[in-house]
């Protein structure tokens, strides 16, 4: 006899298992609505408020929390927001909080449409929109903007789209192929992009070394294993050990007002040592909003800012002042390799 099902605001283990598939399905607001009642019912409940709390943090990225921490990223984005938006129709792509969203209804957009792909973000974007006034003026997507059409979704298409869907290497979201669908999909002719242009910046490096591999464990050998393994190739752009051994150089620059930057291509620069340890590769970006707006988490900056430096390592050496590298890089849609090595000397 098979037993029924039983009530999940009664059952813990049936409560987290149900709420957190509903989190990572299309059905975001049910899983906050779930745990919404579960917190009412069961409010002295110490157990419960953190299933519900459980659920609720169960689908929401972890890189949300230094984000919206990032001052300098704030203040650029509502500055460049201000000065575009007022009177203009904006496609917020990538909302999760619903923050540029609301700074662009605030700046007097005419209208302002955001889309996000994680339903329990779009869900929670949707409340956060609401406790702050604006749900008459801002309608949230719970899905892709790649799904949305033109006429059905955006009245005839947008003047301004504004975007934070870079990750630390610029292109590893998608953002080359969902901007170019906004531009061809979504976007009135002339529309205006924010940022207007992003570039992938590098510099020669001294960080401590990245522990890459693994030797003999318990009395195993598990060398053979090292080749797959996932290692941390990042720091923060204020960790005390992270120096540069040269000037930056920009690697790729993305012009998003000027078109659509290909989904591939490759670059080389030269580098010129300033002398002393070398690591290898230290890779950042740098957006640009306007001639007196820009934003850049080059090593050496501030606290909080939320996007990482990126390493890419090399035999670590002392290097003359003087000597020429050559940086490598290449990228296709979301991804970005990079190398460094010593120039051929003439």
């Amino acid at each position: 006899m098979i037993a029924p099902p039983t009530n999940p605001l009664h059952d813990p283990e049936h409560f987290l298992a149900l709420g957190l598939q509903l989190a990572q399905s299309k059905a975001g607001a049910l899983a906050l609505s779930l745990a919404d009642r579960a917190t009412a019912l069961h409010s002295d409940d110490p157990l419960w408020q953190a299933l519900a709390s459980a659920v609720r943090r169960g689908e929401i990225p972890d890189f949300h929390v230094r984000m919206l921490h990032d001052q300098r990223r704030n203040a650029a984005y509502r500055q460049a927001i201000e000065r575009f938006a007022p009177g203009r129709r904006v496609l917020d792509i990538g909302t999760g909080s619903g923050l540029l969203a609301m700074m662009a209804a605030r700046a007097g957009a005419k209208r302002v449409y955001a889309c996000e792909e994680n339903a329990m973000l779009a869900a929670a974007a949707r409340t956060v929109i609401a406790a702050n006034g604006l749900a008459d003026r801002i309608t949230v997507f719970d899905r892709h903007s790649g799904t949305l059409d033109r006429m059905r979704d955006l009245d005839g298409g947008v003047d301004l789209v504004v975007s934070e869907i870079f990750s630390h290497c610029v292109v590893g979201e998608g953002v080359l192929e969902s901007l170019a669908h906004a531009r061809a999909h979504l976007a009135a002719p002339g529309a205006i992009f924010l940022p207007e242009r992003a570039s992938i910046m590098v510099a020669l490096a001294d960080f401590p070394p990245l522990v890459e591999s693994v030797d003999t464990v318990e009395g195993f050998d598990l060398s053979a294993f090292s080749p797959h393994l996932q290692v941390k190739r990042y720091l923060w752009p204020d960790h005390p050990a992270l120096a540069l051994r040269s000037a930056a150089a920009r690697q790729f620059l993305f012009d998003f007002g000027a078109g659509d930057p290909p989904l591939t291509a490759a670059s080389t620069c030269e580098l010129v040592s300033s002398g002393g340890m070398i690591s290898g590769l230290a890779q950042w970006l740098h957006l640009h909003f306007a001639d007196d707006i820009s934003y850049e988490n080059r090593p050496g900056s501030t606290p909080d800012l939320h996007w990482a430096i990126n390493l890419t390592p090399a035999q670590r050496h002392e290097s003359a002042p003087g000597a020429a590298y050559t940086a490598g890089g290449w990228y296709s849609r979301a991804t970005l390799i990079n190398w460094c090595q010593l120039a051929e000397q003439d």
